[in-house]
Order: structure tokens, then C-alpha cells, then sequence
């Protein structure tokens, strides 16, 4: 999960929208119409991609990124618009993540559930406890999770017994161990190490990569940050 700060650099048309009805009796409806406007969602999509680097907040793969990764992208409710239609037009409650409508087709028959972030099941019907939820607005969301050589994510060995309750939850919850994920990371990973090895006698070109690849716009950044950061 990466995390992003709240903005006050608020796009002026989801703006304008939540002061002329900052509780919306139908949220859904009011949400499915705002964005059917192509201006509204242009500005919104482009907004949230620039505060974001280009990266699903949820499991921080680039978003639009060639054949890898091209299963699109929507604009998620961090809490869901129907329990709190107060949020419906909060910019800090919108993230833009990956999957463009959940219903993508992934050819992999040993992956049973490989649709995560804002469109995984639980997630998608709001079957979660908020109260252990764990969203990339929190300041200390990343501390909450750790990366294995096998691509794999796990709650950070240091936590105490409630915040790792919360990062097993959160985990679930938004599917981040798909088999999916866990290749993709794990390819991520196992590449770096190779290619620092290669570079280990040349102390100014490992210097170099690192400045590459580590930049906040780089795929599973966290992951990166963790293994050669």
C-alpha cells in the first residue's frame, strides 16, 4: 500500500458537485451521474493519476502499463459512498485503482480469485470492518506491511496484536496475495537483486540504478524500498 497524503488541491468540477449537495440522498445515483460527464471524469481521473504517480494506491502496480498490467483502472470510494453519502464527493475519499470494471478476464487457471484492490470481492460489496481497514490516506499505512523474496505481502513482524489484526484484514480484504500480485512482485524482486549482483563491482553504477529505481512512480515501490532501498 502506498501511501498518499490528503490534497488540497481539489479538482473544481468534484468540488463544485459536493457544495451544491454535500449529502446526497441517492449516492450511487448521483456518483454514476457525475462521472457519466466526460469532463468530470477526465478532470477527476487525471487529478487522482497525478497525486497518485501513476500507481493503484492498493497494490502499487503502475496503472496503464503495457500488456503486464493492462486491466485498466476506476475511480474507488476508500469508504463506501452508501454508508457514508457524505463521502461521495470527498476528494480524500477517492483513489483511482487498478481494474477497470473487476469483470476483466485474466487467462490463469491456477489463480481462482486474481481481481484485488477496489474490485475485489470483499472490498467491491463492502463486506469489510472499516474499523480494521487500513487506507492509503493513513500516514503510517506502510509501516503496517512487509514483502517476502516470494512476491508474497504479510503483516510487518513488528506489529503489536491490533495493527496486526488491521493489516491481516486489510490484506484480505483487498485480495493483495493473489497469485497474480504475488508473481508480479516477486519478478520485481528476484530482477533487482540479479541486476545489482551484476553491478556489485561497479559501486557508481549500483548507485545510479538505485536512484532509477527507486523512484516513487516505479512499480511495488514499497517492496523495492524494502529489499534494496
Amino acid at each position: 500500500m502506498k501511501y498518499v497524503p490528503v490534497s488540497s488541491d481539489i479538482p473544481h468540477l468534484l468540488q463544485r458537485r459536493k457544495e451544491k449537495q454535500p449529502l446526497p440522498d441517492n449516492p450511487t445515483y448521483e456518483w454514476q451521474k457525475f462521472t457519466r460527464r466526460t469532463a468530470n471524469r477526465k478532470q477527476l481521473r487525471e487529478a487522482l493519476h497525478i497525486r497518485q504517480n501513476g500507481l493503484c494506491l492498493y497494490c502499487e502496480i503502475v496503472l496503464g502499463d503495457g500488456s503486464a498490467h493492462n486491466i485498466g483502472s476506476h475511480v474507488d470510494h476508500i469508504l463506501p459512498k452508501q454508508i457514508h453519502p457524505e463521502l461521495t464527493f470527498d476528494f480524500a475519499n477517492l483513489v483511482l485503482s487498478c481494474f477497470a470494471t473487476g469483470g476483466e478476464t485474466i487467462a490463469d487457471e491456477h489463480d481462482p480469485a486474481p481481481v484485488s484492490c477496489g474490485h475485489a470481492a470483499l472490498k467491491r460489496s463492502n463486506t469489510f470492518d472499516e474499523s480494521l481497514f487500513i487506507k492509503p490516506t493513513d500516514p503510517n499505512c506502510e509501516k503496517y506491511f512487509s514483502f517476502e523474496l516470494d512476491g508474497s505481502v504479510i503483516p510487518h513482524p513488528n506489529l503489536n496484536t491490533p495493527d496486526f489484526e488491521k493489516a491481516e484484514h486489510t490484506l484480505v480484504v483487498l485480495n493483495l496475495n493473489c497469485l497474480r500480485l504475488q508473481r508480479l512482485r516477486e519478478e520485481t524482486i528476484t530482477q533487482l537483486y540479479h541486476i545489482i549482483s551484476e553491478l556489485q563491482h561497479d559501486s557508481e553504477a549500483v548507485k545510479e540504478f538505485l536512484i532509477l529505481e527507486l523512484q516513487d512512480n516505479k512499480s511495488f515501490i514499497n517492496a523495492r524500498k524494502q529489499h534494496i532501498g
